[in-house]
């Protein structure tokens, strides 16, 4: 007589599907922590980001913490470098806010106009005080008597070139008008310039709408976050 011998599974059957059914639980949940742990780091790399601010076109800022620090809006570098230009190089003998006659200020033995020295707020403080002399032998006497007039016309102006982070490069091409009011002649002479600018602490004024005109002035020359610390003279050659 043949007896056939019966195997039976090593599980029984429902003990199998729980062993399957744990298996996948065990896999579901370790994907539940690589998850956990991957949003933990993103959470953290966001949490590690300074509150700066938001750079706006016409220069003002608002609280904000989606970028980092040292962003800026190309914009905004740009209107920084447009500023200084414009404000050192356009001499008249009037104040701007009050239309009364510009004093100037005292720079060893020259004058600058009050808005040439405003615009050396946007230079670095080491740098500011190495060209305001330069730019004060530039400024004639004529100036503060009304008889000569400067202006700037700004031709071109490039796209920021980032060089490291927080640091760009902006060249400048630009035309600086002299006109002599008693004769009618004008001189023309040629500024063109590669900027190199530098993302800095906003700075906020403890006073607010409280600070006398002077500070709230300097509080807004400085607002945009970036300052100038460096100026060559402009060679297209080496952008090529």
């Amino acid at each position: 007589m043949q007896i056939k011998r019966l195997q039976s599974p090593l599980l029984p059957e429902s003990k199998n599907l729980l062993a399957i059914c744990f298996l996948c639980l065990t896999a579901f949940n370790g994907l539940i922590l690589l998850l956990t742990l991957f949003t933990a780091f993103k959470v953290n790399k966001i949490a590690e980001r300074k509150t700066t601010f938001a750079q706006l076109v016409n220069g003002q800022t608002i609280y904000i913490s989606e970028q980092e620090r040292n962003w800026r809006y190309p914009a905004v570098i740009q209107k920084v470098v447009s500023d200084w230009t414009t404000l050192t190089f356009n001499w008249d003998n009037k104040l701007v806010i009050t239309e009364e006659t510009d004093p100037g200020i005292q720079v060893g033995k020259k004058r600058i106009p009050t808005n040439t020295w405003f615009a050396s707020l946007l230079l670095e403080s080491k740098f500011a005080q190495a060209s305001l002399p330069k730019i004060a032998e530039l400024v004639p006497t004529s100036v503060f008597t009304g008889q000569l007039r400067s202006t700037t016309i700004i031709s071109y102006l490039s796209e920021p070139r980032a060089i490291r982070l927080g640091e760009w490069e902006i060249d400048m091409i630009a035309t600086r008008v002299l006109v002599d009011r008693s004769t009618g002649r004008d001189e023309r002479i040629p500024f063109n310039r590669t900027f190199t600018v530098q993302a800095v602490e906003i700075p906020r004024s403890p006073l607010g709408k409280d600070a006398s005109l002077i500070e709230q002035k300097i509080y807004e020359m400085r607002s945009s976050g970036l300052q100038i610390t460096k100026m060559v003279d402009f060679n297209p050659q080496q952008r090529r």
